[in-house]
């Protein structure tokens, strides 16, 4: 396959000199964060960024000064006219001719992108901060770095000030510290589509690659997720045939209660229209008929809470330029307890041939989906599961994960809501959820179901100490 080719063939490249492995194939692909991993998977498909030769990309890694400059290179040049950029000379003592950066660091040198480090060096190998980076993305989309305050004192003020301002820092950090491999793919893929709201032929993704995009439905994906369909002209160049889909990356988690002053801080202290809101869950519409901009939309120091957000519930927000419209995706979490466990099939060389299954009760009733972290021996253990629910809480048609959870043991010391075991306190999960639950959530309602404070309990957690469920 191309793919496997080209991936041999870097086998002895550095980052910069990149294979065409999209982000799942990548051995440490799992160190990808999920707001990431659209950015690392298209681009590294576009030919702008990839893995350092031995099938891992790194993405904790800092990028460097050189890699940087092949990544903008790319971006305004296009795959086939920055691999058409040549090297006679050297702008830069410490790169010479020889150096498989030569020709990006000079490109982005002749046109004002990068400067040295003093002594006629460049540095090549030597880290880069957000702000630096955010300020090459910024002067290859347009922006005049004398005119907007790029250079001199204060430059790395007003370049935050501006990546807010234009939103090129939806999803992703730009800041002083270093910047990781994979924070620079997404900064980098904002920079591509700049502009899309206004003219999606406009951006260099289109003017570079021929590449445009549209924000898909949700009949793809678990919970309604979107996904991002990019198109190509030029399917040659790039990833196999015309069209690219992958799963969409969100912008923003909220994993407890938030506040609509919350979210238009975390938007940037930008403020939207009402048509530009919707919501995936419980039968919910920002822009359903009724609606209110006060009730539904972000509004600075606004103190109202957001529809069914709290502990137990993840919202996940997605972004889609070309509308435009702003996605949240709500996934529940429940305690559940596992009652069958199907063995995965393996054949002797390790491969899956057929995936196992773990089956969990929830609300009354049976759910099955593929997983092959338990055994038979997790028969009877309770953990968390995480689905799609409608308007009272019910699970639609199925539990899309089953994921271990942290099982406290103590004794009750708590007759309220919140629940305190072994001098430790367990936030309770957001009310309707817990009241749909099949074990109690708080201590008041395992009071009330025939127990009392001093019981040996347990208490199923999360990561965030949150309580769905106790049992004894």
């Amino acid at each position: 396959m191309k793919k496997l080719l080209a991936l041999l063939l870097a086998a002895v490249m550095a980052f910069a000199m990149i294979s065409m492995v999209s982000a799942v194939e990548f051995t440490d692909a799992a160190d990808i964060e999920v707001k990431n991993t659209e950015a690392v998977t298209v681009l590294s498909e576009m030919g702008i960024i990839g893995g350092m030769g031995d099938g891992t990309f790194q993405p904790n890694g800092t990028l460097t000064r050189a890699q940087a400059a092949k990544i903008i290179a790319y971006m305004k040049l296009g795959k086939a006219g920055a691999e058409a950029l040549t090297a006679d000379t050297a702008a830069f003592t410490d790169v010479p001719t020889s150096h498989w950066a030569c020709k990006y660091v000079n490109y982005c040198a002749k046109e004002g992108i990068v400067s040295g480090v003093g002594g006629g060096k460049f540095n090549p190998n030597g880290t880069l901060t957000g702000f630096q980076f955010g300020k090459m993305v910024l002067v290859s989309i347009g922006f005049n770095a004398e005119t907007e305050g790029l250079t001199g004192s204060n430059w790395d003020l007003n370049v935050n000030t501006l990546v807010k301002e234009e939103s090129l820092n939806r999803g992703v950090s730009v800041n002083s510290q270093n910047m990781r491999r994979q924070d620079a793919c997404h900064l980098a893929l904002n920079g591509l589509f700049y502009g899309e709201e206004k003219d999606p032929y406009s951006t260099l993704a289109y003017k570079a690659f021929t590449v445009s995009r549209a924000f898909g439905g949700n009949d793809k994906e678990d919970y309604r997720r979107p996904y991002t369909t990019y198109t190509t002209e030029t399917s040659d160049a790039l990833w196999e045939g015309t069209e690219l889909t992958v799963k969409a990356s969100p912008y923003l988690i909220y994993e407890k209660a938030f506040t609509m002053g919350d979210l238009y801080k975390d938007l940037g202290n930008k403020t939207f229209p009402i048509e530009s809101f919707q919501m995936w869950s419980n039968n919910i519409s920002f822009n359903k008929a009724g609606a209110t901009t006060e009730k539904f939309c972000p509004a600075e120091g606004s103190t109202t809470a957001f529809p069914l957000s709290g502990w137990g519930v993840t919202c996940e927000w997605y972004y889609d330029g070309a509308t435009p419209t702003n996605t949240c995706v709500q996934i529940c979490m429940r305690g559940c307890q596992i009652v069958a466990v199907k063995d995965p099939s393996i054949a002797s060389n390790g491969t899956v041939l057929e995936e196992g299954s773990v089956t969990v009760t929830c609300q009354g009733s049976e759910y099955t989906c593929v997983s092959n972290e338990f055994t038979s021996a997790d028969i009877g253990s309770y953990v968390l599961a995480d689905c799609f629910s409608t308007s009272s809480w019910k699970v639609v048609t199925s539990i899309h994960g089953v994921h271990r959870a942290k099982i406290v043991t103590g004794k009750l010391e708590s007759d309220s809501s919140a629940v305190k075991v072994g001098g430790k306190t367990y936030a309770p999960i957001y009310g309707s959820i817990a009241s749909s639950s099949d074990l109690p959530c708080t201590a008041k309602a395992y009071i009330e179901a025939g127990g009392a404070v001093g019981d040996e309990v347990h208490v199923i957690t999360d990561k965030n100490n949150c309580c769905y469920g106790i049992y004894q």
